[in-house]
């Protein structure tokens, strides 16, 4: 609290001239009323006639009258909380179907008073038809002991929020399965359905379900190190950055696929640099399949890692040799089509790992072979600039990597499983452009994993999503490996049944 004070002492006040006393006076006064108005006024700037006879100190000096008051009606409108639906933001909408659940207390209620009802709702979604779902549960007055008998709300995936799992996991898939941005989602919901979800709404509801996954993906995270053999690779995601106002950072989604397991884990770096696979695979040990990129070169430098190239990544070149170099260019695209088209037979019939590999020793071994003595003599007649020479020098390169897959009948020929499953993020990036923060991109990297893994595992990604939000918020420790990627199918049913 501020005092003020005169600065003249009573010695100089008992001998100061009048208008000494009066400039004192009004210099206090002026004080006084600055300190009132911090107290009581309107800290604006705008000139307000107000009548002071209620705060003002007068301090001797004459105050001009007031003039009489006038009495006016004033009326005012009164909002009935009571008839107001839940708990949740905002006002229950009236233009959508409304579907009530009635809970009653667990404990016996029989011969009770019911005297009210707890109502809360949310919006839901199934499959493209948004409605409101109204819970309401009965208050009883127990006859035996004191207070309310009431039931327990249900775990809800954003806790006092009118988002349900449905609705939820519908804004998840249309985002990161169909592309659809959050701000089309917007106006979607608002042409379709007349409801309004402000973009941040949308924005809050996809990083609070996210709290559910990620204990999700960070097992599918530690599996897919423990494998013994992992697919990768690597693609760009924008990120919108703070430092500089309108500009976009170039980050990478690195992806992992653990092929035996069916596992697919994304996840964030800001750079395409070797510190995103060394830090993922720094323990790993089998077989890591990628391309000829360098950056996986440390981690295929350990004496546990062995190389497994791509030969989709060789065929692409001599496809881009074709329109130059026919003759030679059809020649191997002949060859290797050859040998995709015996795998795919193989995975077609059931074929086991010790069968394809009889299968690849008989059929492709010895067409291999002849086709690494022919890119040899292709070599040494091709300029290493031209696009022949390019593919050729590119296969040479690559050909120490494809030991693996004449050795070992689980390794692929290519890596297309983990290219198939980065291709979401190239159709998406075109759609919302970038992502908002980098916090923002690594949650796009855990529901992407949750997506691709449950294609992986031949499920639907919304039912998978939906069984996640719905069920984890009440789930107890003991219950957590039910949650575990490949014990969905069986969470899937078991939610589908207790609807």
């Amino acid at each position: 609290m501020l005092y003020y004070v005169s600065s003249m002492t009573v010695a100089d006040l008992s001998s100061a001239p009048r208008e000494k006393l009066v400039d004192e006076i009004i210099r206090l006064q002026y004080q006084l009323d600055w300190y009132e108005r911090q107290m009581f006024g309107s800290k604006s700037e705008r000139f307000i006639p107000a009548d002071d006879s209620q705060t003002s100190l007068t301090l001797g000096v004459e105050q001009k009258a007031s003039a009489p008051a006038v009495a006016q009606h004033i009326t005012y409108e009164r909002r009935d909380t009571k008839k107001q639906e839940g708990h949740c933001r905002g006002t229950m909408p009236t233009n959508l179907p409304v579907k009530d659940i009635i809970i009653e207390p667990d404990e016996d209620i029989t011969g009770c008073e019911r005297i009210g009802e707890d109502v809360t709702w949310h919006y839901e979604m199934k499959r493209g038809s948004l409605y409101v779902e109204r819970t309401i549960r009965p208050k009883y007055v127990r006859k035996v002991g004191t207070g309310i008998a009431i039931a327990v709300l249900p775990a809800q995936a954003i806790d006092k929020g009118n988002a349900g799992a449905g609705l939820l996991a519908q804004i998840l898939t249309d985002k990161y399965v169909y592309a659809l941005p959050l701000d089309r989602q917007r106006r979607k919901y608002r042409s379709e359905y007349g409801v309004e979800f402000s973009e941040s709404l949308l924005c809050g509801w996809v990083r609070q379900s996210c709290f559910w996954i990620e204990p999700v993906y960070n097992f599918a995270v530690e599996r897919v190190k423990n494998a013994t053999y992992v697919q990768a690779d690597e693609t760009p995601i924008q990120v919108l950055v703070t430092d500089v106002k309108g500009k976009t950072h170039r980050g990478y989604f690195w992806v992992y696929r653990a092929v035996l397991e069916n596992l697919v884990v994304f996840v964030y770096s800001p750079s395409r640099s070797r510190a995103g696979p060394n830090e993922f695979l720094k323990d790993f040990k089998g077989v890591l399949q990628v391309d000829g990129y360098a950056g996986y070169n440390e981690v295929l430098a350990h004496k546990e890692v062995r190389w497994a190239a791509c030969m989709a990544h060789v065929r692409r070149g001599f496809d881009k040799a074709l329109p130059y170099f026919h003759s030679d260019a059809s020649y191997a695209l002949k060859v290797i089509k050859g040998w995709f088209d015996i795998e795919k037979e193989s995975k077609e019939t059931g074929l086991d790992h010790a069968a394809r590999l009889a299968q690849r020793t008989e059929k492709i071994a010895p067409s291999m072979d002849a086709f690494h003595k022919w890119l040899k003599q292709t070599s040494l007649t091709t300029l290493p600039k031209e696009p022949l020479g390019k593919a050729v020098a590119y296969a040479l390169n690559q050909w120490e990597g494809f030991k693996p897959f004449l050795s070992d009948g689980r390794v692929e020929l290519s890596n297309n499983g983990v290219e198939n499953d980065i291709r979401p993020v190239a159709i998406g990036r075109k759609n919302y452009l970038f992502k908002g923060s980098h916090d923002a991109a690594q949650r796009g990297a855990m529901i992407y994993s949750l997506v691709e893994t449950a294609r992986a595992l031949g499920l639907d990604p919304y039912a998978v999503i939906y069984a996640l939000l719905k069920k984890l918020p009440s789930a107890k420790t003991s219950e957590m490996d039910s949650f575990k990627p490949h014990n969905w199918a069986g969470l899937i049913q078991n939610t589908v049944m207790q609807e």
